[in-house]
């Protein structure tokens, strides 16, 4: 007994430092035994993805489809009355019915414990249905889309007038919950990663003729018609007289003709991406000064083209919708007064055509003719006879002009930046004033193969 307590003793102090030395923590190097720890957390991982596993199903209302399951412990539905779950008798499959329009959802747990969820959607109509029916409804609309995002449809782009975007609302109201429309009135389209080119030929030829002939008599006879004037030199003590006689009742020969014609022919070429709304202005402003009594003022005379242009093209079909708006306006002589004259022409339109094909949109062709007789009164006016008591004047003029226009799809240039800027500072430098040899943009208009460019001479 006494050994017995010897040895007990001497135990415990050998375990007393062990039991006053400070607590270390000691870090394992990995070794076989972590990386089983490893494998369990993935497998871990693995099964929460199996238990994350969701899919969506979407049928109309009356519609049956199947679902594959595998080996279904149970399940539970989710809001009741929206669709028919029917197993199969092996267990395999679920046999699902649309009952009505809205959201459930369908909560499979298998043997092994993994959970499957199935969101399924029902529809008045099948998406696919309405998909193809949007689709025949918006034929004819340049721009527009149909896009799918989940079971929902949406109807992009753009379009021209308010009443085509009521039009496309009403469209989608025929299918609520289902449909959406995100159509915008002028800019928007599908695709804006595309850059589209108008080029606007406008043209016009003027043609003027008249003759003055006969004998223009004076308007008044009498009145003021001597004038006086008397004045008296007193150094050197001479008078000088003078005495005019004016509105003398004396006719005037007329024998004046002319002739004459013009030709405008204007290039305005703009660049802008598909569904944008591109302006282009060019032109400049005259200054007249302006008197009346003691004011005086500057009047401003504005010439030029003003072009704005909007494109929507449709890169399925290849067909392409422009809205033109333009306002041209020339310079023409002054008659009458210094003010000189402005001859205009204003067009805005929508057209619709294929991707290179070139339309005529505008086309203008007019013809006037003047005639004036002054002279006496009822003597002027006898045949062959009248021209020895007054003066004819008869002018003609004939205008004739379009509006055509290309639009094509501007393509990736061979050409680096640097050499395209290098080229417009050499045609700049060697420009001695002929325009023939100037060629600051690409003047011919892409086309579709086969069909001949529509080119500026």
């Amino acid at each position: 007994m006494r050994r017995l307590s010897i040895q007990l003793i001497a135990g415990l102090i050998a375990l007393l430092p062990l039991a006053i030395a400070p607590s270390v923590a000691y870090a394992q190097r990995p070794g076989r035994g972590d990386k089983a720890t490893d494998k369990n957390d993935k497998d871990k991982v693995d099964d929460k993805k199996k238990t994350d596993e969701q899919f969506d199903l979407s049928l109309a209302v009356g519609e049956t489809k199947t679902i594959n399951v595998g080996d279904v412990k149970q399940y539970s539905e989710g809001t009741p009355g929206i669709a028919d779950f029917r197993p199969t008798p092996d267990g395999t499959k679920f046999i699902v019915v649309g009952l009505k329009s809205g959201s459930t959802s369908l909560l499979l747990i298998k043997n092994n414990g993994t959970q499957v969820n199935w969101v399924i959607n029902v529809f008045s109509r099948s998406p696919e249905l309405v998909e193809r029916e949007l689709n025949q409804l918006l034929d004819g609309y340049t721009g527009l889309k149909v896009r799918r995002v989940g079971n929902r449809l949406f109807i992009e782009g753009g379009v021209a007038t308010d009443g085509d975007q009521d039009r496309i609302r009403q469209i989608a109201d025929l299918y609520k919950g289902q449909v959406e429309s995100l159509v915008t009135v002028g800019s928007g389209a599908t695709d804006r990663k595309i850059n589209i080119r108008i080029d606007l030929f406008f043209i016009q030829y003027n043609r003027t003729s008249g003759y003055t002939f006969g004998l223009s008599w004076p308007r008044s006879i009498g009145g003021p018609a001597i004038s006086t004037a008397f004045s008296y030199d007193f150094v050197a003590g001479v008078g000088a007289a003078q005495a005019a006689l004016v509105n003398q009742p004396l006719p005037g020969l007329d024998i004046a003709a002319q002739n004459g014609w013009a030709k405008v022919l204007r290039q305005a070429t703009i660049i802008t991406t598909n569904g944008s709304q591109a302006t282009f202005n060019n032109g400049g402003e005259l200054n007249f000064p302006v008197t009346s009594g003691l004011v005086a003022g500057i009047e401003k005379v504005t010439f030029g083209t003003n072009v704005k242009v909007l494109p929507r093209y449709d890169p399925t079909s290849r067909n392409i919708e422009v809205q033109v708006d333009t306002d041209v306006s020339d310079l023409t002589p002054p008659t009458g007064t210094s003010f000189p004259g402005l001859q205009t022409s204003k067009l805005s339109t929508l057209v619709f055509l294929k991707l290179g094909q070139s339309i005529v949109i505008s086309g203008i062709r007019s013809r006037s003719q003047r005639h004036d007789i002054s002279g006496l009164p009822l003597l002027s006016q006898i045949p062959v006879l009248g021209v020895f008591f007054g003066s004819h004047n008869d002018a003609k003029e004939e205008i004739e002009g379009a509006v055509v226009v290309v639009p094509s799809v501007v393509e990736a240039s061979s050409k680096g930046s640097a050499d395209i800027l290098k080229e417009a500072l050499k045609q700049y430098e060697d420009y001695s004033g002929d325009m023939d040899d100037v060629n600051s943009f690409e003047k011919t208009a892409p086309t579709e193969p086969g069909t001949p460019a529509a080119e500026v001479k």
